[in-house]
């Protein structure tokens, strides 16, 4: 059951040719085990995919964490940022327990505008409002 938390990124350079999804799931097996799973390639297309399961929660929470990590390198890589594009939790699941708000703070767009506020612009998302 991989549909307890589901984040969702992207990174576009139209110069390069460059657009890249990354997707991390949560969820958890038959057995009770923890599983993540790690889905990434090109958008629009079938991509890869990595899967971690065990019963330590922390050790899966790393897994996540190096892989949020990996993401924020793109630029040096690949000439454009991830950007986070959707998010989704099952009741009872807390987001902020395995996707870490330090990391995820970078991944999504803001707009400093002087009228608003600091508010928060998502892509593709219903779940994120303005701030």
């Amino acid at each position: 059951m991989d549909n307890l938390l589901t984040a969702s990124f992207e990174a576009h350079n139209t110069d390069r040719n460059h657009h890249r999804r990354y997707e991390i799931r949560l969820g958890r097996d038959l057995f009770g085990e923890w599983t993540v799973s790690l889905n990434y390639g090109r958008t629009g297309r079938g991509g890869q995919e990595i899967r971690h399961t065990g019963s330590d929660p922390a050790q899966l929470q790393h897994v996540i964490r190096e892989s949020l990590r990996r993401r924020l390198s793109a630029p040096g890589r690949i000439g454009c940022k991830y950007v986070l594009t959707g998010m989704n939790a099952a009741e009872g699941i807390d987001g902020a327990h395995w996707l870490p708000a330090d990391l995820m703070s970078q991944f999504v767009l803001t707009d400093p505008s002087p009228k608003l506020g600091y508010r928060m612009i998502c892509v593709k998302s219903r779940e994120c409002r303005r701030k």
